[in-house]
């Protein structure tokens, strides 16, 4: 009974313990493929940003960078757009699914999207810093230039992704801007239109200008009708009703006193519109062309400041720490990895077989 139950734990022993860590210890020391890692980090700035908890003054960096801004990149980077032109330009699946590597952690053959993202990811490490606002981006891979290769793209594209965000804001305020002026525009010239209509129609050019002028002749023509009263009470002591300068002055007078009842109804309007009725509407007009011209101003001004704005970026990616290339091969931690191993099939081992001695003492 003793004997059996010695070559049970010996046999339970060898199978949970001493089998699969030689396997293990075996695949991590003579089959598992070297991996290299590159790192780098970086954080974005944006103009007119509150100050960063981060001191960047030895960087020569005044601006902090944006959370909001780095998380987007982050998903960027993790998309499989990005997977996309990774695999485009360096080829991913050639080097992560070459016969070269082991079996096991190389990447199957003809890998759909799906399972290329997944591998990727699996390579990459893209932490945010959230103390120091820096992302902090690695990727291992089976050649050493290989990952410095990934990462300078990846931060090229991470660059180009950023600029495109830049022009995507300054553009969409360009396009306001501009529409709002080209109305703004339109409106002055329709009011413009509208003023001349006016002056054509009522044949002034200003309501001053007109007022003064009537007012101006009135006096004249009155001047005239006096002198020209004058002279016919003169006459009428010499001459009789009759007489051709007799009538030709009572003609005079009746004409000039016809014109001034002319002027008079101009600048009272009994025959029209008053000059104080046209008065109202050309400074209503003026008003209107006074407000649209303010208003095609501040839109100019803003579209200026809008170009300006677009002329810089206004989201900097700035690199903390350019991508590495390792000295050595950091991964697979074979160290780590046996031991680890060995303490858990030590812990199922000692498990089963205390399993294995209560169903014999109930037995």
């Amino acid at each position: 009974m003793l004997k059996r139950q010695k070559s049970l734990n010996g046999i339970l022993f060898a199978v949970l313990f001493i089998i699969p860590l030689v396997s293990i210890t075996v695949y991590e020391i003579f089959i598992a493929s070297d991996r290299y890692e590159s790192k780098s980090s970086l954080f974005i700035t944006k103009e007119n940003q509150s100050q960063s908890p981060l001191d960047l003054s030895l960087l020569g960096i005044t601006n902090s960078g944006s959370i909001h801004d780095i998380l987007v990149l982050k998903e960027f980077i993790e998309s499989p757009e990005m997977v996309a032109r990774l695999e485009k330009e360096l080829g991913l699946t050639n080097h992560f699914g070459s016969k070269e590597r082991d079996f096991i952690s190389r990447l199957k053959d003809n890998p759909t999207r799906e399972e290329l993202q997944d591998y990727y990811l699996s390579m990459l490490a893209v932490k945010f810093d959230d103390e120091a606002k820096i992302l902090r981006i690695s990727i291992q891979s089976y050649d050493r230039n290989f990952s410095k290769s990934v990462l300078e793209t990846i931060l090229r594209y991470s660059q180009s992704f950023i600029d495109e965000l830049n022009e995507n804001v300054t553009t969409a305020q360009l396009q306001f801007f501009e529409k709002e002026v080209r109305a703004s525009e339109q409106e002055l010239s329709k009011k413009k239109q509208q003023l001349l209509k006016f002056q054509q129609d009522n044949k002034i050019l200003t309501t001053e200008i007109a007022a003064q002028s009537i007012t101006k002749t009135i006096s004249s023509l009155e001047q005239i009708l006096a002198q020209k009263k004058s002279t016919l009470t003169a006459r009428r002591a010499s001459l009789s009703e009759s007489s051709p300068q007799i009538r030709r002055l009572k003609e005079e007078i009746v004409a000039l006193e016809h014109q001034i009842r002319a002027e008079n109804s101009r600048l009272s309007g009994s025959s029209g519109k008053s000059l104080s009725t046209l008065d109202a509407e050309m400074r209503e007009i003026t008003f209107l062309i006074k407000f649209a011209t303010n208003r095609y101003r501040a839109n100019l001004e803003a579209l200026e400041k809008a170009k300006l704005e677009a002329a810089r970026r206004l989201k900097f990616l700035t690199i903390v720490s350019p991508p590495t290339l390792a000295d050595e091969s950091e991964f697979p931690r074979r160290t780590y990895i046996i031991v680890t191993a060995a303490i858990i099939f030590m812990v199922l081992y000692l498990v089963i077989s205390l399993i294995v001695v209560m169903i014999r003492e109930h037995s």
